[in-house]
C-alpha cells in the first residue's frame, strides 16, 4: 500500500497527521509542498486548498486531519 502525505514542515495539522500515521505503523512518503516545487504542483492538482492531504494507493484522498477517514480507508473501522 502506498501512502503519500502532502504538507508543510512545522504545520500543526501536518505534524499531527505524521504522528497519527506513525502511531498506527502506517508507512508513508512525506512530500513537503513548502520545499519541493514538484510536490507543490502535485498537491495543487489534488485541490491545493488544505494541508495535510493524504493519498492512499493513488486514488483515495483524505483532505485535512481526518483520522477517522484514514482508518476507514485502511480497514481499521467500519463505514
Amino acid at each position: 500500500m502506498e501512502v503519500l502525505l502532502y504538507g508543510c514542515n512545522g504545520d500543526p495539522d501536518c505534524e499531527a497527521m505524521k504522528a497519527f500515521l506513525s502511531n498506527r505503523s502506517i508507512a508513508y512518503e512525506m512530500r513537503c509542498i513548502d520545499a519541493d516545487g514538484h510536490a507543490r504542483q502535485e498537491w495543487e492538482d489534488l485541490d491545493g486548498q488544505v494541508t495535510p492531504v493524504v493519498v492512499i494507493d493513488g486514488s483515495r484522498i483524505v483532505r485535512g486531519m481526518d483520522g477517522t477517514r484514514i482508518d476507514q480507508f485502511m480497514g481499521s473501522v467500519g463505514c
